[in-house]
């Protein structure tokens, strides 16, 4: 019968368990079941040992997990016998691909948060959140250590962070953009000035953002490595490649195509990064899931990864880029009619009068 600990990492789960059939039992029915849904049914045949072997669990969960979007998840495990069953639950598996040094995996979620990152840079008006796992007897109130400049001096503010409570395992969300979390702050007190940076408590978990004025390229959301929802501020060159892929045919002298075919992709090269900041890029890289907003009207648009380059070097003076493409799930491409607002700018226009 499987074991399992009360809080569990996904890549901790065991690929294989076996189960004893009664004695003259040919086989049993499992389910597995993850937040009430069934996950998975099958019917399992014993050896001439009478042992039946379950294989695929953690590449079960893990699917049905990404399928659905879940961080957390509830498991109960049923073993039905001709004469009775036996039952696993009260358990929750945590989403995650990194196999964890530290084995007890309620102290890890305890005191950290749901990312790659022990600190962020973040364009000022980027929107992002940050995810921690918190059990029903943690009840703690997140706050926010702000670093402001105004007139030429630093100014420090703690802002106390709502977050409705509930008496479940559960995964919470606070937001860490720049903007809102001054806006929070001039609504709770007064205009302290330009936001610098600012550190997220919540419990023995703490969290750093650096505010920079750049503007990224391209802003991506993706689900991480415990498939909790992140934004990649992506600062680099992108070059549009298309390529037009048709044949030829000729009749009576005429030429004409057939099976057009249009591939629209962008390449991506990304500037210096350090080796924290790479290894943040891989997880996204390896996402399996990737979306573009490009207005209020259009968000969540699907994306895919391609061509990656990823050479992640231990020198110090080594600079690491790394090189990508991505293309819409559809191969649409997106007029931005802001960009072309008018015909000619004003420099242009005041030169020429």
């Amino acid at each position: 019968m499987l074991s399992l600990d009360t809080y569990t990492f996904s890549s901790a789960l065991p690929e294989s368990f076996t189960i004893e059939a009664d004695q003259d039992e040919d086989h049993v029915e499992v389910d597995i079941f993850l937040d009430g849904q069934t996950a998975y049914s099958t019917r399992l045949y014993a050896n001439s040992a009478g042992v039946c072997t379950f294989y695929e669990l953690r590449s079960i969960v893990e699917q049905y997990m990404i399928a659905h979007n879940l961080t957390l998840a509830s498991f109960e495990l049923m073993i039905s016998h001709e004469n009775g069953g036996e039952q696993l639950e009260d358990k929750y598996i945590i989403f995650s691909r990194h196999k964890h040094v530290n084995n007890d995996t309620l102290d890890f979620l305890e005191s950290h948060f749901l990312t790659g990152r022990p600190s962020y840079i973040m364009p000022r008006k980027s929107n992002s959140s940050i995810s921690f796992f918190a059990t029903p007897e943690e009840y703690c109130t997140p706050f926010i250590d702000c670093v402001f400049e105004r007139d030429g001096e630093i100014v420090n503010y703690r802002l106390n962070y709502s977050l409705y409570y509930h008496n479940v395992p559960y995964i919470y969300n606070i937001s860490i953009s720049p903007m809102s979390i001054r806006n929070m702050v001039i609504a709770a007190a007064e205009d302290y000035g330009k936001l610098l940076a600012f550190t997220v408590h919540a419990g023995l978990r703490s969290m750093t953002v650096y505010v920079v004025e750049e503007e990224p390229t391209i802003l991506f959301s993706f689900r991480n490595s415990y498939n909790s929802l992140e934004s990649m501020p992506v600062f680099g060159t992108t070059t549009l490649k298309t390529e037009v892929s048709r044949k030829e045919a000729v009749s009576l002298n005429i030429t004409s195509f057939y099976d057009k075919s249009v591939s629209r992709k962008w390449q991506v090269k990304t500037v210096p990064l350090s080796q924290e900041e790479a290894h943040w890029y891989n997880d996204f890289l390896e996402s399996d899931c990737v979306t573009l907003s490009l207005s209020q009207d259009y968000y969540d648009l699907r994306i895919l990864i391609s061509d990656i380059t990823s050479e992640i070097s231990d020198s110090a003076k080594d600079l690491v880029h790394i090189k990508f493409s991505w293309r819409f799930e559809d191969n649409s491409i997106w007029l931005d009619e802001d960009r072309f607002p008018q015909v000619f700018s004003a420099p242009y226009n005041d030169t020429f009068k």
